[in-house]
C-alpha cells in the first residue's frame, strides 16, 4: 500500500507536526519537575577538564533540557562553553529568551549554530567536548550511524556522550517496532521511528560500552479510539510522527490495535505507557 510512504514524515508538514506536538505536549501526563529533575540526576559528576568545560548539544530545540544539564555542570565548574546546533531560527530564538531570562546561565558562553546536525558534521571543526548530548533528536537525523560516528569523534578523551530516546520497552516504542514490521518495506531505519534500542545497537556496532536510566510516564490516548476526534487526529499523528494519519485506514486500525491491546485504562482514561530512557557512554583515554 502507498500509505506506508507517508511514514515517519511529519516533519515534512511543519504545521501539522507543531499542532500535533502542542497535542501531544497536552496528553503527556508527567510531573515537570520530576522530568527535569530526571536529566540533571544523569549529568556525570566527574567530567575531567582543567580550564573549563566544553558542551556540544545537537538538536537543543529550545533549552529546556540544555539550561537543566548546563546548571548542574556550573554547580562543578566556573567555566561552562555551550555550542548550541539547531536547526530552527525559532527554537533558538527561544532558547536566546530562556537565557536572557535566567540569570543563571549568563555563566556559561553560548556559542550559536543554526545548522543541522549534518551541516554542522561537514565543517569538520577539531573542537572537542567534555560533555555531548542529544535530547530527543536522534530520530530526525538522516543516518543514524553517522551522526553517532561524528559525535563520538568530536568526543574528548574522558568525555561524555549523553542521549536521551524513546525506550524500545515501552508502551509507544513498541508501536513504532509494530509499524516498522508491518509497513516499513526497506531499512526501518530510513524512517522517523527509531527507538533506543536502535541506538544503542549501533554503540554495539562501535564497540562503545554504556550505562542507561529510564523515567516512565504515561499519554493520556483516549482521543485516539474516538471517531471524528481533531484532537485524536493530531495525537495520532504525532504518535506515529504521520502526516494526516487518519486518513490511511490500515495504519489507524494497526495503531489503534495496539492501543486497545497494550494500553492500561484509568478512571476512564486510555494510557499508553512512555519511557524516557537516557544513554550514557564515557570515552577513555
Amino acid at each position: 500500500m502507498a500509505g506506508w510512504l507517508k511514514i515517519g514524515k511529519l516533519h515534512l508538514s511543519p504545521e501539522r507536526y507543531v499542532a500535533s506536538f502542542r497535542t501531544y505536549r497536552a496528553a503527556k501526563e508527567v510531573n515537570l519537575e520530576n522530568y527535569f529533575q530526571f536529566y540533571g540526576s544523569n549529568v556525570p559528576d566527574t567530567i575531567p577538564c582543567e580550564s573549563g568545560v566544553r558542551v556540544l548539544g545537537i538538536g537543543s530545540g529550545s533549552g529546556e533540557i540544555d539550561s537543566v544539564i548546563l546548571k548542574r555542570l556550573l554547580q562543578r565548574h566556573n567555566n561552562v562553553y555551550s555550542r548550541v546546533v539547531e536547526p530552527s531560527e525559532e527554537m533558538i530564538g527561544r532558547y536566546k529568551s530562556l537565557v536572557r531570562e535566567d540569570a543563571s546561565l549568563g555563566a556559561v558562553e553560548f556559542d550559536w549554530r543554526q545548522q543541522t546536525a549534518e551541516e554542522y558534521f561537514t565543517t569538520k571543526e577539531d573542537t572537542t567536548f567534555h560533555l555531548i548530548h542529544a535530547i530527543h533528536v536522534l530520530y530526525h537525523v538522516e543516518d543514524l550511524h553517522a551522526t553517532l560516528r561524528n559525535t563520538w569523534e568530536q568526543l574528548a578523551d574522558g568525555g561524555c556522550l549523553f542521549i536521551a530516546m524513546q525506550s524500545d520497552k515501552s508502551g509507544w516504542g513498541n508501536m513504532w517496532k509494530t509499524m516498522r514490521e508491518t509497513f516499513i518495506q526497506d531499512d526501518p531505519l530510513n524512517t522517523r521511528l527509531r527507538h533506543s534500542g536502535d541506538v544503542k545497537q549501533c554503540l554495539d556496532a562501535m564497540a562503545i560500552s554504556y550505562v542507561t536510566s529510564e523515567d516512565e510516564s504515561h499519554i493520556n490516548v483516549t482521543e485516539c479510539l474516538k471517531e471524528d476526534s481533531e484532537t485524536g487526529s493530531l495525537l495520532l499523528d504525532f504518535l506515529t510522527q504521520t502526516p494526516d494519519v487518519s486518513n490511511e485506514p490500515q495504519i489507524k486500525s494497526v495503531v489503534q490495535e495496539h492501543i486497545r491491546r497494550n494500553c492500561s485504562v484509568i478512571d476512564g482514561r486510555t494510557l499508553l505507557q512512555s519511557i524516557n530512557e537516557i544513554i550514557i557512554a564515557f570515552k577513555s583515554g
